[in-house]
């Protein structure tokens, strides 16, 4: 299974990692470094949850983002 097809909150339309979106919620991100920060790997925002999470968690509600 490639990384694309994986049922994982990195491939789930409700999950959000832009770097520039963290920056946004995380006014202070940028103070510690950046949304780009290879630290934060593929940690991202749940729109669901509200919470931030691991790329490699999986919920319920799960959803497969479309393709682009």
């Amino acid at each position: 299974m490639n990384k694309e097809t994986k049922r994982c909150c990195l491939n789930c339309v409700h999950f959000n990692n832009e770097p520039s979106y963290l920056e946004e919620v995380f006014r202070g991100l940028i103070v510690l470094g950046s949304g780009y920060a290879s630290v934060k790997r593929d940690d991202g925002i749940c729109a669901v949850t509200d919470r931030y999470l691991s790329g490699n968690n999986l919920c319920v509600r799960f959803q497969f983002r479309q393709s682009s």
